[in-house]
């Protein structure tokens, strides 16, 4: 029962801080949560699978000023790919385009979620161009036999 009562005290603080939220707030709260639940919306985690995943390759870099600093654009990265792979499945549920109603007329406008993806994958793709080029010799190997692949 020990983690009941630390569920309950958790549960106790939340409902405090709650009340405390203008009635606006409380709702764009409430909805965020409901995201976040679904896995819907960015997350730390999801994000900092990311990270993992790119700097294993730069993890013999002996130069610590040269590996903090690719660690800060992998950091970036990181982020543009969540932030693609949200916009992504957003147009696969949703569509490319979806259906305004403003008053009596109606009309087709373009998924926001094509924008956000377009403009994050320009960047993600000009960013991680720059990272291959800062691999060191032995992953450069294993990027070129892919890139070779990719385009053959």
């Amino acid at each position: 029962m020990p983690e009941d009562n630390g569920i309950s005290k958790d549960f106790a603080e939340l409902l405090q801080l709650y009340q405390k939220i203008p009635e606006a707030g409380k709702k764009k709260l409430k909805d965020r949560v409901k995201r976040e639940a679904a896995g819907d919306i960015l997350t730390d985690d999801m994000i900092e699978k990311e990270k993992k995943s790119l700097r294993r390759f730069f993890s013999k870099i002996d130069d610590p000023r040269k590996k903090n600093l690719i660690f800060r654009k992998i950091d970036e990265i990181a982020f543009q790919y969540v932030a693609m792979s949200q916009a992504k499945e957003a147009m696969i549920t949703e569509g490319l385009n979806s259906k305004v109603v403003n008053g009596k007329q109606s009309y087709d406008k373009e998924n926001p979620a094509v924008a956000i993806y377009d403009k994050y994958s320009r960047a993600y793709n000009t960013n991680i161009d720059k990272l291959i080029e800062y691999l060191p010799p032995q992953e450069k190997k294993k990027i070129s036999r892919l890139a070779a692949l990719r385009e053959g």
